[in-house]
């Protein structure tokens, strides 16, 4: 990876990468679509798209940080590091109900494409995260330190609309359970209690939860809000009534944590700026709407180093998310064209981080005001 770095952006080279491996990328896409596996299972998609990557000529690590379906590719080297994060993981019973094969085969696609431009001094990674559905493997990444040095990470989810400013929410996922005394009164008076929260919630904060009866009583629950800091001040609340019921009912009191906590999507205002320019090029009907809302473990990355998650439309006409009907949606003729195009934007956006210095300290400079 060497030349001039006016060489690496011509579109045209970028498109010449991109044709030439799209064949490859949209059967791998099927093959993952017509064989879903849940978190932690991805035994297959990430088998297929580390196998394609280590043909290009990246080389590939895999397992990754302790997860049997995590993988790292890399290839080229400099300053600049550029990183694409492929998600494959599917929904019990439902498939790819949330478009995780095609959206990794977008992130794919990319980074063979940049694989092959002469032109760029830089380094560009491909990460594998399973199970963003189940567990959050972007949270152990995050934590793990490898994406500290990281100039931009990117990738796009598939959806009904093209959203560049992707706010996800931040989530805490907390089990309670009551055992001994009243527990079924105990958690009567627990859900009570969180009633009168979600009456009147501050803005952006959602609490749902799943009942479950074992030898005492227990409920699963979601609580999500805009930021950290608000919502460890209403997990604050849900736990003083947690505690409250215990003590009122005389029944004892466990709750721990049954999935990691993701943080909030941090905004980067240079990334998103110039992500704009290259979905209008392509001919995107950008949204609007700032798309707020939903958690994802890409949170906890952002809150590490520049990160974007756009939404680009891969249906006609809107379609229930984490449904059988959107998993479908992944496989159409209109779906082929959005992986090229979506392929394209990552390409474009990557070949600028790589060979553009100021560009890369414009996303430092957003990262940091983000904080």
């Amino acid at each position: 990876m060497a030349s001039s770095p006016s060489e690496a952006i011509r579109g045209e080279d970028i498109d010449r990468a991109l044709l030439k491996w799209e064949p490859k990328v949209w059967r791998n896409n099927r093959r993952i679509f017509a064989r879903p596996e849940t978190g932690h299972n991805e035994k297959l998609a990430s088998s297929l798209w580390a196998s394609l990557l280590e043909e290009s000529g990246f080389n590939v690590q895999m397992p990754f940080h302790g997860m049997e379906t995590s993988f790292f590719a890399a290839v080229g080297s400099g300053p600049a590091k550029y990183v694409l994060l492929a998600e494959y993981d599917a929904l019990p019973d439902i498939g790819h109900g949330c478009g995780h094969n095609l959206s990794g085969a977008i992130s794919v696609l990319a980074a063979l494409a940049l694989g092959d431009l002469s032109g760029i001094e830089g380094e560009v990674r491909v990460i594998g995260t399973p199970a963003e559905e189940s567990g959050g493997s972007k949270v152990i990444l995050a934590e793990s330190g490898v994406m500290d040095d990281v100039d931009l990470a990117a990738m796009i989810h598939c959806g009904n609309a093209t959203v560049v400013p992707f706010r996800s929410l931040a989530i805490d996922a907390q089990r309670f359970a009551f055992e001994g005394g009243e527990s079924s009164d105990a958690l009567m008076f627990f859900l009570h209690c969180l009633d009168m929260i979600r009456d009147n919630p501050p803005e952006g904060v959602s609490i749902h939860g799943i009942v479950r009866h074992g030898q005492g009583a227990e409920v699963d629950l979601y609580i999500r809000a805009p930021e950290r800091d608000l919502l460890e001040r209403i997990t604050g609340r849900v736990n003083r009534c947690a505690e409250g019921a215990s003590k009122a009912t005389g029944s004892s009191l466990g709750y721990d944590r049954f999935e990691p906590s993701f943080e909030n999507m941090l905004p980067n205002d240079a990334a998103e700026k110039f992500l704009e320019r290259l979905f209008i090029l392509e001919g995107e009907k950008l949204s609007a709407e700032v798309g707020y809302g939903g958690s994802s473990d890409i949170g906890n990355i952002s809150h590490r180093c520049p990160a974007v998650h756009p939404f680009l439309s891969i249906t006609e006409k809107p379609v229930a998310l984490h449904s059988r009907e959107f998993a479908l949606a992944t496989i159409t003729p209109l779906a082929r064209k959005k992986l090229l195009s979506g392929a394209r934007v990552l390409a474009r956006l990557g070949a600028k981080v790589l060979v553009d210095q100021p560009f890369r300290d414009s996303l430092r400079i957003s990262f940091d005001r983000s904080k």
